[in-house]
């Protein structure tokens, strides 16, 4: 064969291949990756948000992707987030508007209200969609939704778990604050050696490594940097025991806040939130060492807003919501304006900045977009709060305006475009703000403007009848 036809030949087999290629890259679906940090404000980070922590690896991922300056959780509080996020509707359907308790296992208490596992009443969770559609699908960290036998991850679409059930477990010891075990390994007890933020990164990318060459839905839900408040350096110090109780705010051996005095929580804080951002970075590199960051998506949230202090005057200063007004717990900004970012190489265009207002709900039609799965009717048992934000992302597209709500047992808040509706105790008959002109809340323009007053106002009512009759005829909640 002549040098000529052989370079020919060769450049038909080569371009041959090349297209299989492409073609396979192309039909294969991609990866996605939820990362949740716990109680991350909106004043924490560094880069953008302006925080006095040190994150290179997030401020990379917005560079090389989008960030998002107006995305809240949909609670101010731990567990309702979360059960928003895994069924794309509002907590209230499901049960949980309030952090779930974690005293379960103690004598004569029996089984905590959590999310439903009942065949007539569980819902349909993020998980579920992605298994059904082929994904390989793991949950490592904290899960707050229930810590009974039923309402384990591995009962809601998860094919492994590994992590803890309850709110605020030891880094080191996987002690929860009344004294029991809470390491699980799908429904088994099973102790990690080590810091629970490195841990929830290694476990994931033992999973990816185990899974890499079929679809997979990673969700990481880090315990960082919620209390007790420990410092990957903090090992030798003191850690909860097995059997007794840290459910004291107080400074001390049994706080249930970590063992540090309270002017030193500003500098752990500051080195949990580092930590953080290094084992991000550390997922990252990995996926790019085996070529799999150009097919994944990486979304990066929070479950509320930060605590400013804690207690009052006892635990004066804990971390930073930039210039919004309240702190975890209030539909103020600040209890659930949130940090996000959304990294997808070659689909999501670098450097991109969006002020669209998004919610956690929004994740998971934004993720059945992305397999092409259709939405479920918005009217059905199983239908939908939340609303894509795909093209959002992919095209910088702006979605419809709505109304978007938030509740909990002291307070209510609705949002439409500029225009924030707050009743709370300080405002009983409700409050308007402007975000647009005074992002702080510090002026209350519901005199001014009393049309736009009047129509969240009712909006809100109606919705929460509208909850009121999903709560009592449904059986959403696991006794």
């Amino acid at each position: 064969m002549s040098q000529s036809r052989f370079i020919t030949l060769a450049f038909c087999v080569f371009q041959s291949v090349y297209a299989l290629s492409v073609k396979a890259q192309n039909g294969t679906k991609p990866n996605i990756i939820i990362i949740l940090a716990d109680d991350i404000g909106y004043g924490d980070l560094g880069g953008f948000y302006g925080g006095i922590a040190d994150t290179p690896n997030l401020n990379r991922l917005a560079e090389k992707g989008m960030l998002f300056t107006d995305f809240h959780s949909n609670g101010a509080m731990c567990s309702p987030t979360r059960a928003a996020l895994l069924t794309g509707r509002y907590q209230q359907r499901v049960g949980i508007e309030d952090p779930l308790p974690g005293h379960w296992q103690e004598p004569g208490t029996g089984s905590v209200n959590g999310i439903s596992s009942n065949a007539h009443s569980k819902p349909k969770t993020i998980a579920d969609y992605l298994k059904g559609s082929g994904y390989v699908t793991a949950f490592f960290g904290k899960w707050h939704l229930g810590n009974h036998p039923k309402a384990n991850p591995t009962k809601f679409g998860f094919d492994e778990f590994r992590g803890l059930t309850s709110g605020c477990g030891d880094y080191f010891s996987k002690i929860d604050r009344y004294g029991y075990q809470d390491w699980w390994h799908n429904g088994q007890l099973s102790f990690q050696k080590g810091y629970t933020t490195d841990l929830i990164t290694e476990n994931g990318i033992n999973f990816i490594e185990k899974n890499k060459n079929q679809p997979f839905f990673l969700y990481l839900a880090h315990l960082g940097v919620h209390f007790p408040w420990q410092s990957p350096e903090d090992g030798k110090l003191q850690t909860r025991i097995k059997g007794e109780d840290f459910t004291s705010n107080k400074p001390g051996a049994h706080s249930k806040l970590g063992p540090h005095q309270p002017k030193d929580v500003p500098k752990i804080l500051k080195e949990m939130i580092q930590s953080l951002d290094q084992n991000i970075g550390r997922l990252v590199e990995y996926l790019e060492a085996e070529g799999l960051d150009k097919n994944t998506l990486i979304f990066f949230t929070s479950d509320n807003g930060q605590y400013l202090d804690y207690d009052g005057k006892t635990w004066p200063k804990v971390g930073s919501n930039g210039v919004l007004r309240g702190e975890k717990g209030d539909l103020y900004e600040g209890g659930h304006r949130v940090p996000a970012i959304a990294y997808w190489p070659g689909k999501i265009p670098g450097g991109a900045i969006s002020n669209e207002t998004l919610m956690t709900f929004d994740i998971l039609p934004t993720v059945l977009s992305i397999i092409e799965t259709p939405l479920p009717q918005s009217n059905g048992p199983t239908g939908l709060d939340g609303e894509s934000f795909l093209e959002v992302m992919t095209d910088q597209k702006a979605l419809t305006e709505r109304i978007l709500y938030w509740k909990t047992p002291e307070a209510k808040a609705a949002r439409k475009g500029d225009w924030k509706f707050v009743q709370n105790e300080l405002t009983p008959s409700g409050a308007l703000y402007n975000l647009k002109t005074d992002l702080s809340e510090s002026k209350d323009l519901k005199a001014e403007k009393p049309a736009v007053y009047q129509t969240l106002l009712k909006s809100m009512e109606k919705w929460g009848k509208e909850l009121e009759v999903t709560r009592f005829t449904s059986s959403s909640i696991q006794h």
